[in-house]
């Protein structure tokens, strides 16, 4: 049975990572019984004695608090001051010493310099000596050799002055008590940005899957982007605005195009997202105005009316042909109909015509109505409800009648030819959606629905049902097929146009219009029926990545100085009462040189999207267990 004792003198247990060595902890403890069955407090010690968390810190005494407070500032000073002297006091000694270059020299001199130095004697003065000296060594290292006699006397004094004071208690300073942070903080960090979000086990994931979609879109991002870091973003929103503090324009420009140009590639690996998937689609006209795909899909449409119109007609000229058209047929029902529907003549004018129009057939043939008069009607009807909404509804109630009253007659052709038309109206004229398209407005010869909007007639104003009885339609003929593919096509170039099109529209308004078309599609299941659920799911994903690029967190626009704790560090000394020589240039040095790096570090790219070099971001760690007992 594997337990915790078997691994603590692995040597691949005590050379591993911290990361490592928790994951091959709790591998272990989690099979142990007696780490299971052990109290919380002996569990905690178990841990430590392991090396998976670190030995709290020994308490600090209310005594050695307040001395500490008070002996820190004068520790501070003095090692300020005595760092810059101790090297020339200490060469004084070892000359002193008569013993100029020898080992008793040397030491004499090291004598002389900790005579000149402070020595703190409480634990929270040396804790926070060794943090100011940690906090300010990266200044020193930054100052620019442009100062002079005075800049080569600080660069050469400074650091080993700050080194001092750091080295008091470095090795403590990760234990830092929480009284001196806060004195450190009320001193140097006036200007710390509020606590970040995003620390916990479920942001870890959510940052997981935000990075793995980007990664399968080939979409580069910040890392104020990809981890949804407020501070991080503050500072690439201030790059951006060219709001940096301290730093000169050159300097701003410079950081501001290089932002600018990442920013640029980064819609371009959007856009070629949509180039990717519009090559799948197929296609072969411009679609960068709607009316490109109406005038195919118009063509495609009346191409397949006509064609089928073409067939009825053939089918009825033969039943024609043959005398079956010639049959009586009784027209009681029709007259019934008109009779009933008098009053609504008054309104609708077009009964009266159709009531004219049989009585002038039963005058010419004595009462004898053939199945030829009765199609004549027929055809009268459909022209009068044309462009008529409130004519339409009674013409084809009397149409409808005709059927009722034809249906039987003739022989196999006619009712062959009857079949033909039916489908014809079943699949154009009385489908509103097709209808409409195939139509001109009542006396005019504008079309009813413009070929500018064609598709939001299709796609955008009505159902998911009526836009399959269109698509449906397309799809039975290769000229039909290949406009089905242009609509897909310009789905994709709206959605992109939507996203990437310039114009005065913000880059939230163009992300708002953009989401709102793709929710829009999806909701009604469009999306589905237009690129299959594949197709659908990497729409959303793609989605989702544009939103994880282009939305900000709130407040990373307005957040008004976004300078770390080293630059808030220089600001401090240049608001002490005495006077730094060249601490303002230093400061906007170190500004610049600080802001490239964080810059460098915002657009470095993770895993695949980054230059080809050793990765250290791996999503999955790799766990080396050789040797480790099972």
């Amino acid at each position: 049975m594997a337990n915790l004792s078997s691994i603590l003198n692995d040597p691949n247990y005590v050379n591993a990572n911290a990361e490592t060595k928790a994951a091959i902890f709790d591998k272990f403890s989690a099979q142990d019984k007696n780490f299971i069955g052990a109290n919380p407090e002996t569990q905690q010690a178990i841990r430590i004695k392991f090396g998976v968390v670190p030995a709290p810190a020994p308490e600090v005494s209310m005594r050695d608090r307040i001395m500490g407070v008070i002996e820190t500032p004068l520790a501070l000073g003095a090692t300020l001051a005595g760092g810059a002297i101790a090297p020339i006091v200490g060469i004084a000694g070892t000359l002193a010493s008569g013993k100029y270059g020898t080992q008793e020299g040397i030491r004499a001199g090291q004598e002389a310099m900790k005579a000149v130095q402070y020595q703190p004697r409480t634990q929270t003065a040396r804790e926070a000596l060794g943090a100011v000296g940690e906090f300010l060594q990266p200044i020193t290292s930054a100052l620019p050799p442009t100062l002079g006699s005075v800049g080569t006397t600080l660069n050469a004094l400074a650091p080993a002055a700050m080194m001092q004071a750091g080295a008091v208690a470095r090795p403590v300073v990760s234990q830092a008590v929480t009284p001196v942070r806060n004195a450190l903080a009320n001193v140097m960090t006036r200007e710390q940005q509020p606590g970040m979000v995003g620390m916990g086990a479920a942001s870890t994931a959510e940052d997981l899957m935000r990075q793995q979609r980007l990664e399968q879109f080939g979409i580069r991002a910040t890392a104020g982007e990809r981890e949804k870091n407020l501070a991080k973003q503050q500072f690439e929103s201030d790059v951006q605005r060219g709001a940096l503090a301290g730093v000169s324009e050159q300097a701003k420009a410079e950081l501001g195009k290089q932002y600018g140009a990442f920013k640029t590639g980064q819609k371009q690996d959007i856009l070629n997202q949509f180039e990717r998937m519009t090559e799948k689609v197929g296609g072969t006209i411009d679609r960068s105005t709607p009316r490109a795909v109406g005038t195919v899909i118009d063509k495609a449409l009346v191409k397949q009316y006509q064609d089928k119109l073409k067939k009825v007609d053939a089918a009825y000229q033969a039943a024609r042909d043959s005398g079956e058209t010639k049959q009586i047929v009784d027209t009681t029902k029709l007259e019934q109909w008109l009779t009933e529907n008098a009053p609504e003549a008054i309104s609708v004018p077009q009964i009266q015509t159709i009531g004219a129009r049989l009585d002038a057939l039963k005058r010419a043939t004595n009462n004898q109505i053939s199945i030829d008069d009765l199609e004549n009607i027929y055809k009268s009807a459909g022209n009068l409800a044309e462009g008529n909404p409130s004519a339409a509804r009674f013409m084809g109630q009397v149409k409808g009648v005709i059927n009722e009253m034809t249906e039987g007659a003739g022989g196999d052709l006619y009712r062959a030819a009857r079949t033909e038309r039916k489908q014809l109206a079943k699949q154009f004229e009385d489908v509103d959606r097709v209808d409409k398209l195939l139509s001109t407005k009542a006396g005019k010869t504008d079309r009813k629905v413009a070929l500018d909007d064609v598709y939001n007639h299709i796609v955008v104003d009505g159902s998911l049902e009526e836009m399959r009885t269109v698509t449906s339609l397309l799809k039975k003929t290769p000229e039909g097929q290949q406009a089905y593919k242009e609509l897909q096509g310009y789905t994709l170039q709206r959605m992109k146009d939507l996203l990437l099109k310039q114009g005065e529209e913000t880059d939230n308004i163009r992300l708002n219009n953009f989401n709102n078309f793709v929710t829009q599609l999806d909701r009604e299941d469009k999306l589905g029926y237009m690129f299959g659920k594949a197709g659908r799911d990497r729409l959303l994903d793609l989605k989702q990545s544009i939103s994880d690029v282009m939305v900000k967190e709130p407040g990373a626009v307005n957040y008004p100085n976004t300078a770390g704790a080293v630059l808030r560090g220089l600001e401090a000394l240049q608001k002490l009462p005495f006077k730094i020589p060249g601490a303002q240039t230093a400061a906007e040095f170190a500004r610049e040189r600080q802001y490239k790096k964080q810059l460098a570090e915002s657009l470095k790219q993770p895993n695949q999207l980054a230059p080809k070099q050793q990765n250290r971001n791996a999503l999955v760690p790799k766990i080396d267990l050789t040797g480790m007992a099972e």
